[in-house]
């Protein structure tokens, strides 16, 4: 699997269980960050990811992730709040 596949898959893992989420949260070393950031920001163009502003530090639940995510309304309102 590669880097960016295993972003896919901790950032999609981590928005089922909490919805929002900073890199640093994410299980990735210092010298990954350029690869995770880059991935990340194409999730969000793609609508997986949200983020209140381009340099907000808070990514959350987009609304490709809003489809296809198996999470309740509220999940996705407590993420935003």
């Amino acid at each position: 699997m590669t880097l960016r596949d295993q972003v896919w898959h901790s950032v999609l893992l981590h928005l089922r269980r909490t919805g929002c989420f900073r890199i640093s949260e994410l299980p990735f070393e210092d010298e990954q960050t350029h690869t995770v950031r880059r991935t990340l920001r194409e999730m969000e163009k793609h609508g997986w990811l949200a983020r209140e502003s381009s340099r907000a530090a808070t990514w959350r639940i987009g609304e490709q992730a809003e489809l296809h995510l198996n999470v309740s309304r509220e999940h996705i309102q407590k993420s935003w709040d």
